[in-house]
């Protein structure tokens, strides 16, 4: 591998708007990933909170996940907007997590998602959300 890892090399040759040339090189700024509706029901709660029901669910899979539940329809806002399904999808996640923990994957699952109430806690509410944009390149090579 060279030692350009930054960049990428797309080939197409289209002639509609933002198309690329045969070779030009990309430069990616940002990605955006996009999250499933149980992800997207986790609730954006206090960091003292989130880290409490982070150990909950280490110690007893499924149970601050059951807990978190609750918080949506006590105000904590999620990315889905609507309370009644956020708390629906995450007493699902919980009982599921609960019913798996048997073969293991429920506890790395209970364990993923308390990291993930803690990583929402802490995105900043404020935080204007980034639109990405690429950089053409003119190609360094004379043809």
């Amino acid at each position: 591998m060279t030692g350009r890892n930054d960049r990428l090399s797309v080939s197409g040759g289209g002639k509609g708007r933002g198309s690329l040339n045969m070779g030009e090189d990309v430069e990616i700024l940002e990605v955006h990933e996009k999250h499933g509706s149980l992800y997207n029901a986790i609730p954006r709660m206090p960091v003292g909170l989130a880290v409490f029901l982070c150990i909950i669910n280490i110690v007893v899979p499924g149970l601050g996940t059951f807990v978190s539940s609750w918080t949506c329809l006590c105000g904590c806002q999620t990315k889905l907007g609507k309370p009644a399904r956020a708390f629906g999808l995450n007493l699902l996640s919980a009982f599921l997590q609960m019913i798996s923990f048997v073969v293991i994957v429920g506890w790395v699952w209970s364990i993923i998602w308390g990291m993930n109430f803690v990583q929402i806690a802490t995105q900043s509410e404020h935080e204007p959300s980034k639109t990405p944009y690429y950089v053409r390149r003119q190609s360094s090579v004379v043809e």
